[in-house]
């Protein structure tokens, strides 16, 4: 039976598309597979930018993230071929990181390479990369130096062309179809127009957009509209501003509008600032967790004004707060968005749900027996690949010494010797690179008895929220304190809520097994100054002014956890799946608060 084999393809940009483009490749590489007689049975390429993040990169022979890579990578170690066909050795890897990725793969999983214009040779693929890389940055830093001549001498290079300009080769140039629209929007803006407004004339209107490196999923978004009117000297002084490499350089060009529109556009926009360090600091429960079907995190406002029956604004008794959908564009906001919420209502609502979720703790230890089984054999894997990447360090120092043994017996030249142990050097620091990713091993130890721990958590967390309930604030200080103490405990455990259309509130209940036995495992103490006493459950009676706040200490020696006082630092892989707690049965007006 021939073996199975997979081809690679790569090109990173149209210069180098030209030298080896991937039609060249591939037709090589097939000729090499029947020469070998091998079945090809897929082709990987890397020929087109892919976005990561929010930039488009070029699949670069120093990038080890490449999508045909990755793919190529998962599919190696699911067992689906046998050799790996490139066209040269470059096309697979220019840089450390990417050659420890490809070599590490095909040895893990006994898979072989083969090359149409050269030999490979793993021993010296290190090597061979190592000096690809260096290759790479001096290409580079040319490049740089090059740039930056061209900037200094007042000619355009590569850059988003601003809205009302394009840059044709040196010369930045007016687009006259634009730069109408760009005087019409500061002559609304001059006016007073709202941006929403302004943004629904220019749609209206028709109005040309910039072409985009992505598809468009609004027309005229406010931030478009936002990013002009920032651009405001630039338009009004001819001015653009070109970085590089932390320099900055000014590239003159033609300007669209006048330094007067520049200075009453400054008038206006100090007038329209506004100042939140003025604004009243409101209590919100839930202020950062909340989410909808926009998949946007809701915002809070608080309205002190209302309209009273003649039409007039007046202040009201109390301040009403607001969760709200930050979407601003209509055509963005999802059919199951409600919009807002009384701030109040979802509150008292969520703080119902966490104190469910704590009084049923058959959830939260079944959630927890899910994690420590993940986590043991995180562990395990975890300890070893440490165990690999040491006894690969070991190598090294061995290897190194090898070098320098063979060049004092003159059997390779001085050269010779640095580059290799170059070559070396390289590989050391990518591997302790990647050591130090995978962290300290925690102690198997550490999930012994783990059950009863989290019990006693629990059975603290459950004490210090009954305590929190039946206390009743003496005044605005005392009340502020308690909403404090509410608010890590909501930040302790909700990792997120939802909402409904129907103003359905959906609680997800994470629990931080990790700094639970941590905690427990340095007895409860804390080094920092948030330690929380665990000693007896204060309480409140009605008691002159002067001893209110002496008092109010009591309510620190709860028996709350650690965590109450001091977010925990939550990583991805110490977090449980979430948990959807189901609202309790109640009656509404125990839920919402009129």
């Amino acid at each position: 039976m021939n073996k199975r084999a997979v081809i690679y393809i790569r090109t990173s940009s149209e210069h180098q598309g030209e030298k080896s483009s991937p039609v060249e490749q591939e037709e090589d590489c097939r000729r090499l597979a029947m020469e070998n007689g091998l079945q090809i049975v897929d082709v990987y390429r890397d020929i087109e930018k892919y976005r990561v993040g929010s930039r488009l990169v070029e699949p670069s022979g120093t990038r080890y993230d490449r999508p045909g890579l990755v793919t190529m990578i998962q599919d190696a170690k699911r067992g689906k071929f046998d050799v790996i066909l490139a066209w040269k050795e470059d096309r697979l890897y220019r840089g450390m990181r990417a050659m420890l990725l490809v070599l590490e793969t095909i040895q893990e999983n006994h898979i072989s390479i083969l090359l149409a214009k050269e030999n490979f040779d793993p021993k010296i693929a290190p090597l061979r990369a190592w000096i690809a890389q260096m290759e790479l940055d001096g290409m580079k830093e040319r490049m740089d130096m090059g740039v930056k001549a061209r900037l200094k001498a007042g000619k355009a290079n590569t850059g988003q062309d601003r809205y009302g300009y394009r840059r044709i080769d040196d010369v930045i140039e007016i687009v006259e179809e634009e730069a109408v629209w760009v005087r019409k929007i500061f002559e609304w803006y001059l006016d007073r127009v709202p941006l929403m407004e302004i943004r629904q004339r220019l749609i209206e209107a028709n109005a040309p957009q910039k072409g985009s490196s992505r598809p468009r999923k609004v027309q005229w978004a406010r931030s478009s509209i936002q990013s002009i009117l920032k651009a405001a000297k630039e338009y009004s002084f001819g001015i653009k501003l070109q970085s590089r490499k932390g320099q900055i350089f000014e590239i003159p060009i033609e300007p669209i509008l006048t330094p007067e529109i520049y200075e009453q556009f400054l008038v206006v926009r100090e007038k329209n600032k506004t100042h939140p360090a003025f604004r009243e600091k409101n209590n919100y429960l839930i202020g950062g967790l909340l989410y909808c079907g926009c998949e946007r995190k809701w915002a809070t406002k608080t309205t002190k004004v209302r309209r009273n029956r003649k039409g007039v604004l007046v202040k009201r008794p109390t301040p009403i707060g607001t969760y709200f959908c930050p979407q601003r564009h209509k055509e963005l906001v999802a059919d199951t968005c409600p919009r807002s919420i009384n701030t109040l209502k979802a509150d008292k609502i969520v703080w119902q749900k966490v104190y469910t979720a704590v009084n049923k703790p058959e959830y939260l230890l079944g959630q927890a027996s899910r994690y420590v089984a993940q986590l043991k054999e995180k562990m395990k894997t975890a300890k070893d690949d440490q165990e690999r990447i040491r006894k690969e360090l070991a190598a090294l120092v061995d290897e190194r010494q090898w070098i320098i043994t063979q060049a004092r017996k003159s059997r390779i030249t001085s050269r010779d010797m640095e580059q290799q142990l170059g070559s070396v050097s390289m590989l050391e620091i990518e591997l302790k690179r990647e050591l130090s990713t995978i962290g300290h091993a925690i102690s198997i130890e550490l999930l012994d008895g783990w059950e009863v721990k989290v019990k006693e958590y629990l059975q603290d967390l459950q004490a210090g929220i009954d305590a929190l309930n039946d206390t009743v604030p003496q005044n605005d200080e005392e009340l502020r304190e308690i909403f404090n103490l509410k608010k890590k405990v909501v930040d302790t455990l909700v990792e997120k809520v939802t909402i409904d259309q129907d103003r359905t509130l959906h609680v997800h209940i994470r629990l931080n097994l990790l700094s639970i036995l941590e905690g427990d495992a340095n007895g409860g103490d804390s080094t920092g100054p948030t330690a929380v006493a665990t000693e007896k459950v204060g309480t409140y009676s009605r008691i002159p002014a002067f001893r209110a706040r002496r008092r109010l200490r009591a309510i620190y020696a709860l028996p709350f956890p650690r965590a109450f006082l001091q977010r925990p630092r939550l990583h991805q892989h110490q977090s449980t799946e979430l948990l959807r707690v189901d609202p309790p049965q109640v009656a509404p007006k125990q839920l919402y608060m009129e």
